[in-house]
């Protein structure tokens, strides 16, 4: 009987094909080619600004910088916005250590802090209970106001903590 078995799986089963084509596919689940226009930018480099052109809030790029000595993870978050913000500032400060699991804990919060009449601010942090060897990320809300508040969210991605 085992032998029998064993022939068959050897040989296949007969009469079994499959057997697929486009004409199979419906037409809803097949790929067309996606079509890239290439579109023309046109320099101006006299622009005449009329003043009746409100400058609205535009934030920079946040910066989260780490480093590390014997005191812990030193965090230095900047930012800035294009034009003098009446608020500047960074806040909802978060630090995450990833566990053995690959999940995230939350370790430490920082209020942040805030400038006015800026176009840059940043804060400086010290976690003093880092651990060598360990895997961080940090997230923040940056935000100011020039005729209009914005705020933008900003995550620092994995790293790992090896600074002292």
């Amino acid at each position: 009987m085992s032998v029998l078995v064993m022939m068959t799986l050897l040989a296949g089963a007969p009469g079994f094909t499959s057997k697929a084509s486009e004409a199979d596919v419906p037409e809803n689940l097949m790929e067309e080619p996606i079509k890239v226009e290439i579109l023309e930018a046109i320099v101006v480099e006299d622009m005449d600004v009329s003043s009746d052109i409100t400058t609205y809030t535009m934030l920079a790029d946040c910066m989260i910088s780490v480093g590390g000595d014997s005191e812990g993870m030193h965090i230095d978050i900047s930012t800035g916005t294009v034009g003098t913000a009446s608020v500047l500032g960074v806040k909802d400060v978060k630090i995450w250590k990833k566990n053995w699991r690959g999940n995230w804990d939350l370790v430490a919060i920082s209020s942040g802090g805030e400038a006015y009449n800026r176009s840059t601010t940043g804060v400086m942090i010290v976690y003093p209970d880092a651990v060598k060897g360990a895997t961080y990320k940090i997230t923040c809300v940056h935000y100011g106001n020039v005729n209009g508040y914005i705020e933008g969210e900003n995550d620092s991605g994995e790293f790992v903590f090896n600074f002292y």
